[in-house]
């Protein structure tokens, strides 16, 4: 049997910025097909810098980025979209289209794409209920509460069936409770094989999950382990990613 593949990889990363030298220096990591990581580290560490790479969204200065050993660097910008797919992103500030309901937000990352109405009115209400919001898909973004908009901003990020979620401070405007909610929610979608890479300051939700954690500081990891623990909620909603 073949070796498993780490689907993300930083190979000898740095990335530097005119007003910023080294916001990440020298980074080696590699992330495994299904694994749950947390990102964590004080403002200005490097993680939001890190998960921008992965997307495409900035490019190493040196070294390279694989995703699946395909190096992120090289992709053509022309195939960009057809290659960020494969991740799925979420907010702190949810990024919804205040005028435009659940339905319609998530099912705008369709229509882009040029997938057919037929095809958009079976998916998204079927990804809306997932993330436990069918009975809200006519709802605008200011008719819904602050957790139940990152849950619609989770469904536009599922909407691809991404190979991996990419959830940078995803609760960091959220109570408690809908912080225990998305949470739960991503244990349950990483559950059924997606790779997830959580970026937040909370430790407290760092210390429940009892997952990998890798610790940034100054640009540098300064430390990659197994951490705390958690257990997960039965699924209310039968996932099928």
């Amino acid at each position: 049997m073949a070796d498993i593949q780490p689907i993300i990889r930083f190979e000898n990363v740095t990335k530097t910025f005119p007003h910023n030298p080294n916001v990440l220096e020298n980074v080696s990591v590699s992330i495994m097909p299904g694994e749950f990581v947390s990102l964590v580290g004080p403002s200005g560490a490097g993680k939001s810098t890190l998960l921008k790479l992965i997307s495409a969204e900035e490019i190493p200065t040196e070294g390279e980025v694989y995703f699946n050993e395909r190096p992120v660097g090289k992709i053509n910008r022309k195939h960009l979209p057809y290659y960020r797919r494969n991740i799925g992103t979420v907010f702190q500030d949810f990024k919804l289209l205040p005028q435009r309901t659940a339905f319609e937000n998530v099912a705008y990352a369709l229509e882009v794409d040029g997938v057919s109405t037929e095809e958009i009115n079976a998916q998204v209400p079927e990804i809306l209920d997932i993330v436990g919001l069918g009975d809200k898909m006519h709802k605008f973004p200011k008719q819904l509460s602050g957790g139940e908009q990152q849950r619609v901003a989770l469904a536009r990020a599922l909407i691809h069936r991404p190979k991996v979620i990419i959830a940078d401070e995803p609760t960091g405007n959220l109570d408690p409770r809908s912080t225990d909610e998305i949470i739960h929610l991503l244990l349950e979608i990483n559950s059924f094989g997606t790779t997830i890479l959580l970026a937040t300051h909370n430790k407290g939700i760092v210390d429940n999950i009892g997952r990998r954690v890798i610790a940034l500081d100054d640009g540098h990891i300064v430390s990659d382990e197994m951490h705390g623990k958690y257990v997960v909620p039965a699924p209310k909603t039968a996932l099928k990613l």
